[in-house]
């Protein structure tokens, strides 16, 4: 149980609780107020809720495969938006986000590999 325990000891107790109350209003919302839900807004909150209470937890940022999940995470975003038939330009904006990061991510991982083969 120490992996448990460190996690204990890296949760921001304020942080997590706001994300809580924000994920609780926006959920009763999707699926409650504006009626059933479908498969893609189903999809789409096992993809956000983790990643929105990622950000509650301190040092997560500083793991190898968190901006590639991250940005991956914001592909998977703008295709369930899209195959959802809502909001057409954000979906395209993640999805164009995603990518341009991944790209990036790529491109560095790739010039540090370079430089430490030179070196």
């Amino acid at each position: 149980m120490p992996a448990l325990h460190s996690l204990k000891e890296r949760i921001r107790p304020a942080a997590l609780l706001f994300m809580s109350i924000l994920i609780v209003a926006a959920t009763y919302f999707e699926f409650v107020y504006y009626g059933p839900p479908t498969l893609y807004s189903v999809a789409l909150w096992i993809i956000v809720a983790p990643m929105l209470l990622a950000s509650t937890v301190t040092g997560v940022r500083s793991h190898p495969f968190y901006q590639p999940l991250a940005y991956a995470g914001f592909i998977a975003i703008g295709v369930l938006q899209y195959l959802g038939g809502e909001w057409f330009l954000l979906a395209g904006l993640f999805v164009l986000a995603g990518a341009v990061g991944l790209v990036v991510e790529l491109r560095n991982r790739t010039d540090a590999t370079r430089s430490d083969q030179q070196q």
